[in-house]
């Protein structure tokens, strides 16, 4: 079989198949594997354009099938989760243990708001735990069926419950009063892509809010996640063809897949053909329109939504981490995971939000990580690394990211540096920004920046990502099936979806899935 597509997913799926018995080869149009798991080295600093924070960590079943961590892959979690500087020298911290942020909630809201987050955290565990966990690892049912496997526990039935409301309002739900814990938490559960006040996708804020408490870095960069999955299929046979671009899928008199034709003029001939590339590039590009009988699977990938939004990202080798002015009160805001400047009211976070969807160019709130502080190797010695990021348009109203990219960059740091001891003493020594247009230019499949390969909106979401024809993986195209961050369970870096998808294709193909299922409904 080929896979096209080397990102996280297409390789997942490929190692797996080829532990499986399968002969498989991966084609990647890049000179590298790994898709948005990209780490680069700066003169010595490691510094990671895409994927930085890991919600699911080991909890991803490929960590123990493919031995990814007697292949190096660690995941450093720090105890601080998020600080929210709500002020330039007041902080709101969240932590790994709840009961610590709960604490730090009673030194700002001295009412029963503690108690609150405390009931919010206990439900959005539960239902990640019992479905939205299962849920990411297994093909999405039909909306009906789902509905009634929801509906016979507590857990299904709160995700029921949220499913139909917006993030604004599951939040409000839980009657937290003091606006900079409901701004902490709309932030932590919006920030990939959940629009604040879009109905239908509530159960997206509260696994986003939840995991987004329990996340963590890889050691050693972000890449080297994808050099472990590499080393496992390797060793289970998988062939790799990288710099070779697929221009064309080639379809038989029958109408089925049978292989395809690269940009170098090769043509492979394969009883199975998996994409892992968006759904337009896919069907309407590789497989073309003339030769899709159905459609309806044409007017969906005409019809596919990217995202109103994208990042703006800057990482920075500085000679000294920051120091904020908040620790004096909070010793421990600066060691967070995620340092948040300038969304300290729900008004401001969605107002962020509404101006990065509508091409207006948004304030200079940023989100601060101190990468080195839990992981040294990815800095020179004696030298750190911070990266910066915040979702803003993909194009700005009347301006062009080029010209635009360094004064934004600079508004953010003359903001940020109102709320440290040390900004002068940093020393900043090497500074990589990445617009949001850089995004689709170094990865082309990530349309207008939608490094989720598609917007999260109700009609793109479970059953129906990318469509009702492709919601398990295989398409009414015969021997073509699809994986990535355009089918379920999404974006981010899971591994699901070449998780889920590969169990589809081994089933189809009656080969030894041989991989045991942690998780079930």
């Amino acid at each position: 079989m080929v896979v096209i597509g080397g990102g996280p997913n297409g390789e997942v799926l490929a190692c797996y198949l080829a532990r499986a018995g399968a002969r498989v080869l991966l084609l990647e149009r890049r000179h590298e594997m790994g898709g948005g798991l990209m780490t680069e080295d700066f003169a010595g600093f490691r510094f990671n354009l895409h994927a930085t924070y890991m919600l699911m960590g080991e909890l991803m079943p490929p960590v123990n099938d493919l031995f990814l961590a007697q292949y190096g892959v660690d995941f450093p979690r720090p105890e601080v989760q998020m600080s929210l500087f709500y002020e330039k020298n007041r902080a709101l911290v969240f932590y790994l243990d709840q009961n610590k942020t709960a604490a730090s909630i009673a030194k700002l809201s001295p009412g029963d708001d503690s108690n609150k987050f405390l009931k919010l955290h206990d439900d959005f565990k539960k239902v990640f735990e019992k479905i939205l966990l299962p849920w990411t690892y297994n093909a999405p049912p039909p909306p009906d069926r789902f509905e009634s496997i929801l509906s016979r526990t507590d857990e299904g039935r709160k995700v029921l419950e949220f499913s139909k409301q917006s993030a604004l309002e599951v939040l409000q739900s839980y009657g937290i009063r003091d606006e900079r814990v409901n701004a902490g938490l709309l932030y932590l559960g919006c920030k990939w892509g959940v629009d604040p006040n879009l109905k239908g996708i509530g159960h997206l804020f509260a696994f986003y809010a939840y995991r987004m408490l329990n996340a963590a870095v890889v050691r050693g960069g972000s890449h080297r996640l994808n050099s472990a999955i590499m080393r496992s299929a390797y060793e289970a046979g998988l062939e790799v063809e990288e710099l070779t671009e697929v221009k064309k899928i080639i379809i038989g008199g029958n109408g089925e897949a049978m292989g395809v034709v690269t940009s170098k003029g090769e043509e492979i001939r394969a009883k199975v053909v998996v994409s892992s590339l968006n759904p337009q590039k896919t069907f309407l590009e590789l497989v073309g329109e003339e030769n899709i009988q159905d459609k309806d699977l044409v007017a969906s990938a005409k019809g596919w939504k990217w995202d109103q939004w994208s990042l703006f990202c800057m990482n920075m080798g500085t000679r000294n981490l920051p120091k904020y002015k908040a620790e004096e009160s909070e010793p421990h805001c600066g060691e967070a995971l995620s340092c948040v400047i300038g969304h300290g009211s729900v008004d401001e976070v969605v107002k962020h939000w509404s101006d990065s969807m509508s091409d207006k160019l948004p304030g200079a709130s940023a989100t601060f990580t101190p990468i080195s502080l839990f992981d040294p190797s990815q800095a020179p010695d004696g030298y750190n690394v911070v990266r910066v990021e915040t979702e803003a348009p993909y194009k700005v109203r009347g301006r062009d990211w080029d010209d635009l990219m360094h004064e934004y960059g600079e508004d953010i740091l003359s903001n940020w540096s109102e709320y440290l001891t040390n900004y002068k003493d940093l020393k900043i020594v090497k500074k990589y920004i990445y617009p949001p247009t850089y995004i689709e230019a170094k990865l082309p499949d990530m349309v207008r920046g939608s490094f989720k390969q598609g917007a999260h909106i109700p009609s793109q979401i479970g059953y129906f990502r990318p469509n009702e024809k492709c919601s398990n993986y295989a398409t009414p195209i015969k021997n073509l099936y699809v994986t990535g961050a355009h089918v379920h369970p999404g974006g981010m870096i899971t591994l699901g979806p070449g998780y889920a998808a590969a169990k589809r294709v081994a089933s189809d193909l009656n080969l030894n899935v041989w991989w045991k299922e942690p998780y079930s409904f």
